[in-house]
């Protein structure tokens, strides 16, 4: 049996019916806009190569990626069905090859814009590009209000199209949050003076997406493209998603390896962080922080088994959590399935909750599990 056929003891379960559905609810909320679906970082975890053929089958116009390698890996998986670009930044080892493939490319400023004009008339191609406005993310980009005369110079530069302009928002998951309504309007303020210019733009893009779920006007005219990324997942759980019923698609799952009694008085896990107030029921499940689960889970998280709540205990270690099955229902030996986040029954853990006991956020969660988890991908 090949490695990759062999059962996982942590399992990422990916169910492609659910994004399909998710895809076309967003796809309706922001019609008649282009879809960039954001593939980068291995998809968030979830397997680049899947989701790049599965976001051409629903329909997207095109996939960003945040590097070169990320960019021909996808080309690769999807046979240059739809065109493949970079997001951010490109880097000047990057360049060459960018342009040998086709990469669209980002550009930041009108030296980047003059280099990979010159790399492109090197190597007799043309290359499409999309200029990057600061309207307040403070990343990358030309300054809105001061960018005019130098987007005149690269629009007039050899061998480059520019294709779109686009922007970021730092906090856009609050419906009308006012500094994202400014960049908005700042944006549409700078576009409009670049028309008045004759200088046009077949994409304008601004929204990610709590842009698209928060945002109305982010993917309204003369807006015409969105950047469709985690949302797609059904996992962020806020009101604006719930309101358009996006499914979870996720789950982590995996086993209990050891189910014990411990007497009271024992101590569970590194730096005996726990010491157990009476006879405990306590299972060691098959994963760790080397997985994905968050050090942070340590004495405050918990996992589903059976159906039921059962509290982490201890310090989760690299490849082990103990957990304590006091109170879970039914047999629970060597081998009984593990909920890490997702439904198991009529309970259920969200992404957001183990994020939250990290202080952190679902991209983060996602991006860290670790090359061992397994992915599954259903329907």
């Amino acid at each position: 049996m090949a490695a990759n056929d062999l059962p996982g003891r942590v399992t990422l379960t990916v169910d492609k019916n659910a994004l399909r559905k998710n895809f076309a609810k967003l796809a309706e909320k922001v019609a008649p806009c282009s879809l960039l679906s954001v593939l980068k970082a291995n998809a968030y975890g979830t397997g680049a190569d899947e989701m790049g053929k599965l976001v051409v089958e629903c329909g997207a116009n095109r996939i960003g990626v945040a590097d070169l390698n990320e960019a021909l890996a996808m080309q690769k998986a999807i046979n240059n069905a739809i065109p493949v670009q970079i997001l951010g930044v490109v880097t000047p080892g990057e360049l060459p090859e960018a342009v040998a493939n086709d990469i669209v490319l980002p550009v930041n400023g009108l030296e980047m814009a003059k280099t990979i004009s010159a790399e492109a008339l090197k190597q007799n191609k043309t290359v499409r590009v999309h200029l990057i406005l600061d309207t307040g993310m403070g990343r990358f980009g030309w300054l809105s209000g001061f960018c005019l005369e130098e987007i005149k110079a690269a629009a007039s530069l050899p061998n480059v199209v520019i294709e779109g302009l686009y922007s970021h928002f730092p906090c856009a998951g609050t419906p009308g949050e006012a500094g994202t309504v400014a960049q908005i309007n700042e944006f549409v303020r700078q576009y409009n003076e670049l028309a008045a210019n004759d200088i046009d733009f077949a994409y304008r893009h601004i929204a990610a997406s709590d842009g698209i779920l928060c945002q109305h006007a982010s993917s309204q005219m003369p807006f015409n493209m969105v950047r469709l990324g985690l949302c797609w997942y059904g996992v962020c759980r806020n009101k604006a998603e719930e309101d358009i019923d996006l499914t979870p698609a996720l789950k982590l799952a995996s086993c209990v390896g050891a189910v014990r009694k411990l007497p009271a008085g024992s101590t569970v896990g590194y730096n005996r962080t726990v010491k157990l107030s009476c006879d405990t029921m306590v299972a060691t499940i098959c994963a760790g922080y080397a997985d994905g689960l968050p050090l942070a889970l340590s004495n405050t998280g918990r996992v589903l088994i059976n159906g039921a709540s059962c509290p982490v205990l201890g310090r989760v270690s690299m490849d082990y959590t103990m957990v304590d099955v006091s109170n879970a229902p039914g047999e629970i030996s060597w081998g009984t399935p593990v909920t890490i986040f997702g439904s198991d029954g009529n309970e259920s853990i969200a992404m957001q909750e183990v994020a939250n006991h990290k202080n952190t956020h679902i991209h983060e969660i996602l991006c860290s599990l670790g090359s061992r988890v397994r992915r599954v991908y259903i329907g």
